[in-house]
Formats: C-alpha cells, sequence, structure tokens
C-alpha cells in the first residue's frame, strides 16, 4: 500500500488529456486524499503533445516528485517521450493496436498491461477521443480507488451535457476498471492506503482562486486581454460575471484594458487587470498614469518564459525586478508573490485593500506553474468572512457644495489624501496625467513639484508599518537556510521534507511581499548564520539581488533553474 502515488497520462493535443488528470484529481480528493495535477503543453495554437501529471497522497504534500509510478499513454510518442521517468516497478497503460510494449523496452522493471482502447470506443460507436475516459476508469481500478466516487464525478463533467452523455461516459469509464479487474486484478502494488476526510475539498488552479479572492475583496470591475497564462482567471470571471454582479471587459489590447481599470478606479469600483510580461510592458505607460493620479489598482502579472515571446507555455518567475521598476519616474507601489494557491486567495484580498489604503498599484507576481496547476484546498478557506476597509474616502457631508476639492491635499502625514468620487457634491477636482497642485490644477512650479513628490513617496515610510515579514518554515536552528519565493516554495518544502527524513534538518524563508523590501526583517532572519542558499526560477537570482541591494548581505549559494520547467525537490537536493 502506497501513501503517495504519481499518474501521469500523455497524447495528441484534443484527445482529453488534461480534462483526465483534472477528473482523476477530484476523484480522490472527494476520498479525502490530497492531490496536485499540473499539466504541459507545447505553444501551439493547435495539436502537438499534451501531459498532464497528478500525485495522490494521503497527507500534505507541496509539489511534485520525480518518479512517476503510472504511465498511461494515448500515442506511442508518449512512451517515447516520457518511458524513463517510470520508477522501478512502474505501470505502462498502452494500447497494443499501438504498438506492443515488453518490458525489456524499458531501462527499469516495468508493468506493461494493455487495454485495447480502439477496439472498445469501435465496439460502442463513439468518438476516439472517449478512449481517455477508459483509461480513467482503469487507473481508478489500478489506485484501489472506488468506482462510484469516479462516477460522481463524471456525472459533474458531463451535467451540461445530459443525461445520456453522463451515462456513456460511466459506461465507458467501467470497461476500463473492469478490464483491469479482470486482467491485471493481482497488479496492486500502487494500491492508495486509506485517507481520513476531514473535510470538503476544492479543485482548482491558482488562477481561478485569484478571482475569488478579487471577488470577495470587493472587485466588481476587470478588463483583461487574453494571455498565456492568466486566462484562467478570465474564464472564471465571465462566466459568472451576472451572478457575482461583477462587470468584466475583454479590451482591444492591453493599454486599454489598463486605462479601464485606471478609470473604473477613479469612478470608485475596486477594479483589477490581469496580464503576462508582454502584456504588461504595453500596460507600463498607464501604471506611471495611476501613479500621477494616486489611483488604486490591482494587477495580476502571470509570469513565463521569456524575454519576447520566448516560450509562452512554460513557466519561469523572472518578471520581479521589471515590475519593481517599471513606469517613468517615481512613484509607490506594493509587489506581493503567493507561493500556493490559497495565498493567491488571500493575498489578492489583501491586495484589493493595501491598494485602496494606499492609493498606489498593486502588484500579484504569478507564474504559469502557479496559474495552471490544479490544487486541492479544503472549502472553508472560501467561506470566512472578509472585512472592506475603502480607505481615505470623504464623506459628502464633510464638502462644501460649489467648491473645489483638494484631492490632492499636502498636509497628510502618511502621504495619502481623502479621495472623492464623481457624482459627490463639492468634490469636483482636476484629474489628468500632469504633475498639479492640491486641486489636481496643472503646474510647473518647482517648489509645487517637488512638494507633490514628497507627499507620494512618503507612503513609502506609511507602508512600512504594513510589510508582512517572510515566512519561516522548518528548524530554527537548522545550519541550512533556503530562501525562496513564489510557487518555488512548494519544491523548497518538499526537499525539506525529503532531507528530514534523511536526518537534515533545515530552514526556509519564503518572501511573498517583496516590495517595498523588508529589509530590517531580513537582516534578523539571516543573522543567524549557518549556510544560506537561494532558489530560484529566473537566471540572474534576482530575490538574492534585492537582499543584496537592501541588506548588504550576499548570498553566495544559488540555485537557479531557467529551462521553463518547475523545480522538483529531486533537484534540489542534487544541487544541495
Amino acid at each position: 500500500m502506497m501513501s503517495s502515488v504519481t499518474w501521469k497520462i500523455g497524447g495528441e493535443a484534443g484527445f482529453g488529456i488534461m480534462s483526465s488528470g483534472t477528473m482523476l484529481a477530484k476523484t480522490f480528493s472527494r476520498q479525502g486524499y490530497k492531490t496536485l495535477a499540473t499539466n504541459e503543453y507545447p505553444s501551439l495554437i493547435r495539436g502537438g503533445h499534451n501531459v498532464i501529471t497528478v500525485r495522490i497522497a494521503v497527507e500534505e504534500f507541496y509539489s511534485l516528485r520525480k518518479d512517476v509510478h503510472i504511465l498511461a499513454t494515448l500515442n506511442k510518442q508518449t512512451v517515447d517521450l516520457h518511458k524513463d521517468e517510470l520508477n522501478d516497478d512502474g505501470i505502462l497503460l498502452f494500447d497494443p493496436a499501438d504498438f506492443d510494449w515488453k518490458p525489456e523496452h524499458f531501462s527499469r522493471h516495468v508493468v506493461c498491461i494493455p487495454i485495447p482502447l480502439k477496439e472498445m470506443v469501435r465496439v460502442k460507436s463513439v468518438d476516439p477521443v472517449m478512449r481517455n475516459t477508459i483509461v480513467l476508469g482503469a487507473s481508478v481500478a489500478l489506485l484501489g480507488g472506488v468506482f462510484e466516487n469516479l462516477k460522481t464525478v463524471i456525472a459533474d463533467q458531463f451535467q451540461k451535457k445530459g443525461e445520456k452523455v453522463i451515462a456513456y461516459n460511466a459506461e465507458l469509464a467501467w470497461m476500463g476498471f473492469d478490464h483491469i479487474k479482470k486482467t491485471a486484478g493481482d497488479v496492486r502494488h500502487f494500491y492508495l492506503k486509506n485517507a481520513e476526510k476531514r473535510e470538503d475539498q476544492l479543485i482548482l488552479n491558482a488562477s481561478e482562486a485569484l478571482g475569488l479572492g478579487a471577488v470577495r475583496a470587493g472587485m466588481k470591475f476587470s478588463a483583461i486581454y487574453p494571455m498565456t497564462p492568466i486566462n484562467s482567471v478570465i474564464t472564471f470571471l465571465a462566466d459568472h460575471a451576472k451572478e457575482l454582479g461583477i462587470v468584466y471587459k475583454q479590451p482591444e489590447d492591453e493599454i486599454a484594458g489598463m486605462n479601464m481599470a485606471i478609470g473604473a478606479a477613479y469612478a470608485g469600483i475596486r477594479s483589477m487587470v490581469a496580464t503576462s510580461g508582454g502584456g504588461f510592458a504595453l500596460m507600463v505607460e498607464a501604471l506611471s498614469l495611476a501613479g500621477m493620479q494616486e489611483i488604486p489598482v490591482v494587477i495580476d502579472l502571470g509570469m513565463r518564459v521569456g524575454p519576447a515571446t520566448g516560450m509562452p507555455t512554460w513557466t519561469e518567475s523572472g518578471e520581479l525586478r521589471f515590475v519593481i521598476h517599471a513606469g517613468h519616474g517615481e512613484f509607490p507601489r506594493i509587489v506581493l508573490a503567493p507561493g500556493s494557491c490559497e495565498e493567491c486567495f488571500r493575498l489578492t484580498i489583501h491586495a484589493f485593500h493595501l491598494a485602496e489604503k494606499y492609493q498606489i498599484p498593486v502588484f500579484i507576481l504569478t507564474d504559469k506553474y502557479l496559474n495552471e496547476s490544479q490544487w486541492c484546498v479544503p472549502k472553508s478557506m472560501f467561506t470566512k468572512p472578509v472585512s472592506i476597509d475603502r480607505g481615505k474616502v470623504v464623506k459628502e457631508e464633510e464638502l462644501t457644495p460649489g467648491q473645489m476639492f483638494k484631492r490632492y491635499r499636502l498636509d497628510v502625514e502618511d502621504g495619502v489624501s481623502p479621495r472623492s468620487f464623481p457624482g459627490m457634491k463639492g468634490g469636483i477636482y482636476f484629474n489628468n496625467s500632469y504633475e498639479h497642485d492640491e486641486f489636481g490644477l496643472v503646474t510647473e512650479d518647482p517648489d509645487m513639484r517637488k512638494r507633490m513628490v514628497d507627499k507620494r513617496l512618503r507612503k513609502f515610510q506609511a507602508i512600512q508599518k504594513d510589510i508582512m515579514s517572510p515566512q519561516v518554515f522548518g528548524d530554527d536552528n537548522a545550519d541550512i537556510t533556503f530562501v525562496t519565493w513564489g510557487s518555488t516554495t512548494g519544491p523548497v518544502r518538499e526537499a525539506m521534507t525529503m532531507l528530514e527524513h534523511q536526518g537534515m534538518h533545515t530552514r526556509c524563508i519564503q518572501y511573498f511581499w517583496l516590495y517595498p523590501f523588508p529589509s530590517e526583517e531580513t537582516k534578523s532572519l539571516l543573522a543567524k548564520g549557518g549556510r544560506i542558499i537561494d532558489v530560484e526560477q529566473n537566471a540572474t537570482a534576482q530575490l538574492a539581488g534585492l537582499i543584496r541591494e537592501y541588506t548588504g548581505i550576499d548570498i553566495q549559494e544559488k540555485i537557479v533553474k531557467y529551462n521553463g520547467r518547475p523545480f522538483f525537490p529531486e533537484e534540489i537536493i542534487e544541487r544541495l
């Protein structure tokens, strides 16, 4: 009996590869297991080789591992590309009509289980795409799963298509399940131990969690132009806009989207944009506009491989420095970087509060791996009450009708001047892209210019009291400290678990508040000495550079990865 199993399925795009992984994860999460599904697909509009990997475990874990226990294949190419990933005694599911695989074809001992997939769909007179459903049923049997749980997932998956579609999908899944029981019933070495179901769990990606967080935070407007890897947040917001009482607008480009969000925020509506690096490059001029106008707006930047088009469907975390320094002129902003699906939800809510509290842009840095992987999250996380503070908003009774409003008052210690919204009597002020006086009137007076810059930059001092200290995991007295940020935190924590089983105690410092940088907290955390190792998903160790810039601490040991694939914990241990 296994406490953790990794399953992978591959095949041609369009053959239900991704949905198979999702359905397997849901099947076992409903029994109380922890699951994580991560997809890989080429940067093509159509076609190419698609893969999804699912890890299922009895206890909580933080990332995939390198080992693959079951490889399900819908074409020969999948075996050619992934056969060396199978560990000893791994199982290969294949159709002998594609190729009659034998154990001697592999470098390790592999159990080859043929399933006549093409023949099965021909007998049932259904589309060949439905081979994935047969494989799904077979996989549940090999894991010792309960078929009824898969059946409920099938019913939910195809609910909108009607009972007939549900029935023949369930029938095909049963064919796969029954085939294993009859022909390979003695292959039980990857049966999972029983899991204790403590509460209901949801399967969702981090983009969906971010969208949920935005809605819970009171967001009412978003303008997002499609771009990998943030497209799932568009699907979520567009599909549920009416029931959630929000407006989702697909603009003609990212420039328009950012300006629309600024306009909505000026009008008093909490607003958000989402994009990737290339799309954000187009938004940068409007970002500076938000800085000058002191407009609160939240920006989700889903990082991927660059520069330029790079590798659009693969992951990297190379844009930390970009968002910190983007824009012409000097103005404050906040940069947050969640490392998990739960943190995406929580930090998005916090981002909206911070944006309005300080009237500045706030970034949420995600990445392809985080955005598109499907995580197992407690349902209760989304039901906790959220209190909303709109920051300094002037009350209409405090205004004097017929007089202009000092929107950019200078006599504010924290640099944050009260806002008025359109329609408030006595709340009128000028609002454009120029330097201005307290009423928003254009000025080139050198003294007023300096005073306005100083006012805006005073927000940096005010923000200091809200800076969130890095999270620390592991043994405070450990000789080895990992320093990391974003989605790389998961593989680091998984590596720590593996090292602990080897008798090695380590510590991890995760930065999810990255700018303004928590320099004093960093000095204190790194003062304990020992071996410090920076782990990042970029080529230049950007976090390590920030630490050196703001604390003077020069981290010598760095483990970086920038080939488009997320870290495996085994890689961190090997490099260590």
